[in-house]
């Protein structure tokens, strides 16, 4: 009878195995920035558990800090530029943003693409 218990035990564990062997893997950012409410990297900042982390394409900005930004870092060979729309194609008012000043559109920050 435990013989048949662990025959059966086995059985389920290798029922329970993945058919493949794959490994969900965390995308890694590529560049980060502070966003803030108020113009001129004032007000509220948004940073809160990774928020300001950015990845490879088109990054779609939701919430309040959409007035301004400031770069944290971006990683070698990459560009940042920043949008008036969360899909990235209405116009690209800082296509380079390289330094760590301040960077305001005037409209809301709907979206941040990174290309590297």
């Amino acid at each position: 009878m435990y013989a048949l218990t662990l025959l059966i035990a086995a059985l389920g564990m290798v029922a329970a195995a993945p058919s493949s062997d794959f490994e969900l893997r965390q995308v890694a950012s590529v560049a980060s920035v502070d966003r803030y409410t108020g113009g001129g990297c004032t007000g509220t900042v948004c940073n809160k558990a990774g928020s300001g982390d950015l990845y490879a394409g088109c990054n779609a900005i939701e919430g309040a800090c959409q007035a301004s930004l400031k770069l944290n870092y971006a990683n070698a060979g990459c560009k940042v530029a920043i949008w008036r729309d969360s899909l990235c194609k209405d116009t690209a008012q800082f296509a380079n943003v390289t330094s760590y000043d301040c960077y305001a559109l005037g409209p809301p920050i709907k979206g941040i693409s990174v290309t590297c």
